[in-house]
């Protein structure tokens, strides 16, 4: 059937919104938006790619499956390739994360749920991972770091498609550790997951769902573990500049150290060299 030339088609990343943030990955686009178009003047419209879509605040309506009424915030849903409808907000403002799955990585949702459908929120749960929508939130909030973003779409994939089901062993793999050894190694270097993937002979949704399920934190998260552990020992043991505590560690910059070094263990660099400096 040939496609309504009066529906309007969305590409990738495009919505009834204006983007607060953005960052861009090699397989996602992440975005938080605040919608811009009043729920009557919403078009019914077509998505020509898949996506998820996170309420963040105020009141939302859809014709995704298994829906029960208005959706509120916290209410995860995905969208598959060529998903026509007419969701918007009923309520006066609101706000959306959303997740477009570009080229690398939509083919593998080929064993996803092909219709619309809300995957938390409501009452309803179909993903195992609880947190997942919460870390990639907080990640682009936070630091908007491209390499755990990927790791994060990455999980969110392997959840979706059922990946995760040829991660149920208990035993470690020996690939897995030595990938893990891989992450230590490189812990001051940028380290993306298709190359440790390529290097561990496995494919990234699989490596980042294996990953999660046997350490408890994705590849990336295990890099700032490192680097955090490594400005802990600089601030106790040195008197370096924080600047330069910033960079030998990896991280871009002062700034970025120090939200994420706060976050982490509760003070700032500075306080905690004071208290801890031997």
């Amino acid at each position: 059937m040939a496609a309504d030339p009066t529906v309007p088609r969305l590409t990738a990343g495009a919505f009834f919104g204006a983007s607060c943030r953005s960052v861009s990955t090699p397989s996602f686009q992440f975005s938080e938006l605040t919608a811009i178009v009043p729920e009557k003047q919403v078009p019914r419209h077509t998505h020509e790619t898949p996506h998820f879509i996170l309420i963040t605040e105020g009141a939302y309506l859809t014709e995704a499956r298994n829906q029960n009424g208005i959706c509120l915030p916290g209410t995860f849903i995905f969208n598959p390739a060529g998903t026509t409808h007419r969701d918007c907000f009923r309520s006066a403002t609101g706000k959306f994360l959303s997740v477009s799955v570009g080229p690398n990585a939509s083919h593998f949702l080929g064993r996803a749920i092909p219709f619309s459908s809300i995957l938390s929120g409501n009452g309803i749960r179909m993903l195992g991972d609880r947190q997942i929508e919460h870390r990639i939130m907080r990640e682009l909030r936070l630091s908007s770091s491209p390499v755990l973003l990927e790791e994060f779409g990455l999980e969110l994939i392997g959840l979706l498609s059922g990946a995760e089901d040829a991660t149920a062993s208990r035993a470690v793999p020996q690939w897995l550790l030595l990938a893990q050894q891989m992450v230590e190694d490189c812990a001051g270097e940028d380290l993306r997951i298709e190359e440790l993937a390529s290097a561990s002979g496995v494919h990234p949704v699989y490596l980042a769902r294996a990953y999660r399920r046997h350490f408890g934190y994705s590849p990336g998260e295990h890099v700032r573990r490192c680097r955090l552990r490594r400005v802990q020992e600089l601030l106790t043991r040195t008197v370096l500049p924080l600047t330069e505590v910033a960079l030998q560690c990896g991280f871009c910059d002062q700034s970025q150290m120090t939200r994420l070094f706060t976050r982490s263990f509760g003070i700032p660099p500075a306080r905690y060299r004071r208290l801890f400096r031997r």
